[in-house]
């Protein structure tokens, strides 16, 4: 008879699972990586795996879902600290771009599944609304960046905060893992940053002096 495995080592097992199909999955597509390749590369017999994911599928969800619920806790956390509006999407930015390279196949899973959404539409619904809970965000902190005075007033939040994860999800396409080697990796970060259109101290005061004229006050 078995011996009981306690909650921790099982926890722990059900973690170097999960991290070891996300890497296969990522690198070998759904179709290819079975589950006795994943056990094989754990370690562990082939039925193990069911002892914790119901099925294969429910391991790939998992591998999917849940790297991405604890990259958006981590951005969502940089949105609801102190500070201007500013200052809190420039952290996000860096956060997020610590993700690229800190969560590469991660990543790269959640963009095959936005390239499959046929073949796996119920994961692809909540990839999206994950992301809508982020763009969301952005858009409720950059709103309030522009009634401040530290974004340009003329774009649309709903369409700054896109453009930003398109941005984003690019940049992690492209480069990966590889990106903190890349010459204009400190760049790149800044050019996600002026995606929001922030204004400058001369532009403030530009700014400033047109409502002046407007209202007469000089």
């Amino acid at each position: 008879m078995a011996r009981p495995i306690n909650e921790e080592k099982r926890m722990e097992r059900r973690k170097r699972i999960l991290e070891e199909a996300v890497v296969l999955f990522a690198e070998s597509g759904y179709s290819n990586t079975t589950t006795a390749i994943i056990a094989q590369s754990v370690g562990v017999a082939p039925g193990t795996i069911f002892q914790y994911f119901p099925s294969k599928e429910a391991l790939y969800y998992a591998a999917v879902l849940e790297p991405l619920a604890d990259i958006q806790a981590k951005s969502l956390a940089c949105l609801q600290q102190e500070g201007t509006p500013g200052v809190l999407i420039k952290n996000m930015v860096a956060e997020q771009f610590k993700h690229i390279y800190l969560y590469t196949n991660e990543l790269r899973l959640v963009q095959s599944v936005l390239g499959q959404r046929i073949r796996f539409p119920e994961l692809t619904q909540k990839v999206l609304e994950s992301t809508k809970v982020m763009t969301d965000a952005i858009e409720c902190v950059y709103a309030k960046g522009q009634l401040m005075g530290e974004f340009n007033k003329s774009f649309s939040p709903a369409m700054i905060s896109r453009a930003y994860i398109s941005f984003f999800n690019g940049v992690g396409l492209t480069l990966g893992e590889s990106i903190i080697h890349h010459p204009e990796w400190e760049n790149l970060k800044g050019h996600a940053f002026y995606l929001f259109a922030p204004i400058q101290p001369k532009e403030k005061l530009e700014e400033s002096e047109c409502v002046k004229h407007h209202y007469n006050l000089i």
